[in-house]
């Protein structure tokens, strides 16, 4: 009978009250640090722009307050962002006149899944990000 590795659970999550655009380096910084740990490098550009472009939004258009999460999945990585604000957001195409309301799109573009689901008590936007050149190697835990 083959042994096979048991994946743990492995995911980061954080209550940040009041989020302000200052944390979004630090963030960045701690979602590169566990894809590095769970072996996903090939995500990490793609995954610091989702972290932003979610956070930035609860900076812009809600109180603040929001948890973040980051879970390694077989395939890849989820990273969730639930806030209170009842106010779900919009993807919008890019045009020329707007400068405004890009980010989504563009996540959406480069993710295999977004979704925005509406919570009792706001909502909860995530998107799915399989690592399809199967960077699993060098993982150090």
């Amino acid at each position: 009978m083959p042994v096979t590795e048991a994946r743990l659970n492995r995911h980061y999550r954080a209550a940040l009250p009041g989020i302000c655009p200052e944390a979004m380096g630090p963030l960045r910084q701690i979602a590169r640090a566990h894809l590095r740990l769970w072996g996903r490098t090939g995500l990490t550009e793609v995954v610091e722009l989702g972290v932003t472009e979610l956070l930035t939004n609860v900076c812009k258009h809600t109180a603040g307050d929001c948890e973040l999460l980051m879970e390694e999945t077989p395939d890849g990585v989820l990273v969730a962002v639930t806030d209170f604000d009842d106010r779900m957001p919009v993807v919008r195409e890019v045009t020329d006149d707007r400068e405004g309301g890009r980010g989504l799109f563009l996540l959406s573009a480069l993710v295999d899944e977004l979704v925005m689901e509406s919570l009792p008590l706001g909502k909860r936007v995530s998107f799915r990000l399989e690592d399809h050149r199967g960077d699993q190697g060098g993982r150090s835990c």
